[in-house]
């Protein structure tokens, strides 16, 4: 007999909402690999200044309920998909038959999900309702296991005994690794950046709260997009430095491939905050500089297009 919850037989279960804040009548969830999880719902306790003619206080009121926290996931060709797609909304998908190229891009609205944490153990099943991705962030480069950071923001939590989905969709594949990786810059392929770092902030208003709504998020709108990170590299000349310092527009283009399989991640349109190298020793000089994309006038119309290639057909929101 186990005395706690264990997390190793914990999972994590995935499936858009077609309204938001409410679980499909015929939901089509998946189960989502995951290193970690941090969803949880909070409600403030409210101290009231209620004068009694004692010195004891009333009972204390509550504030609104604040769904949130985060995802470490493990970059896998299938699932990283459905990451993308509650990003992005649906890709644009070509191809008849496998590998399908699925093109992600920014768009004027986000599609809302569930999250539902199993803990079989303590038969407790937590379902979160009317989740958007808040923020996404990588690594690339290094010699440690590839995952993304995704941050979350929902409306409720209902605590049940068993899963919205008793058939969930099992979606692991095989995982890209950093060795697998490589670095564009200003188009050419870069062999002196050691590691690479994307940001993505979705710029989600998580302060819809109404009256009426028992202090739930009545929805969550989307603001603009902002993406940005950093590059650390060998200091082999002032190419890099010299884009810095002149303010010159360049790209970037961060790319995983396995076989035929691949991920990657392009920003057309780039500029490097200037940040000059130092000496820290007798070792080789590395510089950093951190970087942040825009939208101007580039091809693909969008700050950052992901491309995902790999066996699955397709990734629908709904």
């Amino acid at each position: 007999m186990t005395v706690t919850a264990r997390g190793s037989k914990g999972q994590i279960g995935f499936c858009f909402e077609t309204t938001y804040g409410q679980t499909p009548v015929s939901p089509n969830g998946i189960l989502l690999p995951i290193n970690s999880e941090t969803l949880s719902a909070k409600q403030n306790i409210i101290e009231p200044a209620t004068i009694t003619g004692r010195r004891d206080p009333v009972r204390p009121g509550r504030g609104n309920i604040d769904v949130s926290g985060g995802l470490v996931v493990p970059i896998q060709e299938i699932p990283i998909g459905y990451l993308l797609a509650a990003m992005f909304g649906a890709p644009t998908t070509t191809g008849t038959g496998a590998p399908y190229t699925h093109v992600f891009k920014v768009n004027d609205d986000m599609p809302s999900f569930l999250v539902e944490r199993q803990l079989p153990d303590a038969g407790a099943y937590f379902l979160y309702n009317g989740c958007k991705v808040s923020k996404f962030s990588m690594e690339l480069g290094g010699d440690g296991e590839l995952t993304g950071s995704i941050d979350i923001i929902g409306a409720t939590e209902t605590v049940n005994a068993a899963s919205f989905d008793s058939s969930l969709t099992s979606t692991a594949s095989n995982k890209f690794s950093n060795f697998q990786g490589s670095v564009e810059e200003g188009g050419a392929a870069s062999a002196i950046i050691v590691s690479a770092s994307l940001n993505i902030d979705f710029g989600l208003d998580g302060d819809y709260y109404a009256i009426g709504g028992q202090g739930t998020r009545a929805g969550i709108a989307e603001g603009l997009v902002q993406v940005s990170g950093s590059i650390r590299a060998f200091f082999k000349n002032k190419t890099l430095l010299d884009k810095a310092i002149n303010d010159t527009t360049s790209s970037l283009k961060l790319k995983l491939t396995n076989g035929t399989h691949s991920l990657e991640f392009f920003m057309e349109e780039v500029i490097y905050e200037r940040n000059s190298p130092g000496i820290s020793g007798s070792k080789g000089i590395l510089i950093e500089l951190p970087y942040r994309a825009f939208y101007q006038s580039g091809v693909g119309n969008s700050v950052i297009v992901a491309t995902l290639i790999n066996s699955q057909a397709s990734y629908t929101t709904a």
